[in-house]
């Protein structure tokens, strides 16, 4: 090494050192490019997990609104048919008791719901009509049982308390599945 003249020992000492460090601008620009490829990956995911979330909650959400209206229907047509004497006061009171069951445990299931944060006031505006809608249909039942006027009277003004809180969900629930789906 002493016999090479020192100009061609720093040549070369540069030329190891611009290698070294070309290898390192590539090795630092193919680290950036796996992050930003990863970081990338991640978002299309995450985005996609969360709109599977979101059909999740809608499909859930759309099962308690069904099977509330079933009973519901279910429920006034027993009362109709109780009014017009197709069936006794026993059988509609024995009907009654199931339908009481069935609704709370239909109520229960909007606890058991992955609510999106933005949506959680409309739930709850949902679960407190269907509890007034019950507790409306134990006024009716009460009625039917003892034949007093005022809690026929109480029936039907939890009945409209309780449509105007299923308005209020569905108006809060538009209004936010607006603001998500411009």
């Amino acid at each position: 090494m002493k016999d090479k003249p020192l100009r061609e020992r720093r040549e070369e000492k540069e030329s190891r050192r611009s290698k070294k460090k070309r290898r390192s601008v590539m090795y630092a620009a193919i680290v950036v490019g796996v992050i930003i490829i990863g970081m990338s990956i991640f978002f299309v995911y995450s985005s996609d997990q969360a709109k599977m979330r979101g059909q999740a909650f809608g499909k859930a959400l759309e099962y308690v609104q069904e099977d509330l209206r079933k009973h519901t229907h279910s429920f006034d047509s027993k009362i109709s048919m109780f009014k017009q004497g197709d069936i006794k006061k026993d059988e509609f009171l024995g009907f009654a008791e199931k339908h009481e069951n069935e609704m709370e445990k239909i109520i229960l299931r909007y606890n058991n719901l992955q609510i999106p944060q933005p949506f959680v006031s409309a739930i709850e505006l949902f679960k407190l009509s269907a509890e007034t809608q019950l507790e409306s249909d134990r006024y009716m039942i009460e009625w039917i049982r003892t034949g007093d006027e005022t809690a026929h009277i109480r029936s039907d003004s939890l009945l409209q308390q309780s449509f105007e809180y299923e308005m209020a969900a569905l108006s809060e629930f538009k209004l936010i599945q607006g603001q998500k789906n411009p």
